[in-house]
């Protein structure tokens, strides 16, 4: 399996020795930390990965709303009384599709907008980080799914 951000530093194999509760307590504290740090660096690498298909959701949207616009420009040069029916069905389904393009993309803006205005940029309050948690677990959640449907995944 490939990396998902080459720049994130691989861990090495740690032996899974159990550890007894207050036996080591610097290592039981060392553990703890990079626990910890490994959660953040899972976090914030599931927030770029969000973002970055928002991005290409967006990108893919506006795409298609080029093309549609330049099919249906063409479909426009043409005088009304000159189209047959099936050219005027074209257009209206070609502004249809437009609109609905058009309606996508909005939504994907607000939820980015929204995304980068949330609490979740702050410095959250426990009851904010257990929202994020709980979010973060739902994405994840949904990433499993659809790895499950492929042979390999980049994050799950």
């Amino acid at each position: 399996m490939s990396p998902v951000c080459p720049d994130v530093p691989t861990l090495p194999d740690v032996p899974n020795v159990p550890v007894s509760p207050g036996a080591d307590p610097a290592r039981e504290e060392r553990l703890l930390r990079d626990w910890f740090s490994l959660v953040q660096q899972r976090n914030l690498l599931v927030r770029r990965q969000d973002e970055l298909q928002l991005l290409a959701q967006e990108r893919d949207l506006e795409r298609r709303f080029e093309l549609l616009s330049r099919e249906l420009r063409g479909l426009l040069g043409t005088e009304e009384w000159q189209k047959p029916p099936a050219q005027r069905q074209r257009e209206q389904l070609l502004l249809e599709e437009l609109v609905a393009l058009v309606n996508r993309r909005d939504r994907l803006v607000r939820d980015r907008h929204r995304r980068e205005s949330s609490p979740a940029r702050r410095p959250p309050t426990p009851a904010g980080r257990r929202e994020e948690d709980e979010e973060l677990r739902r994405s994840l959640e949904l990433r499993r799914r659809r790895c499950g449907r492929r042979e390999t995944c980049g994050i799950c």
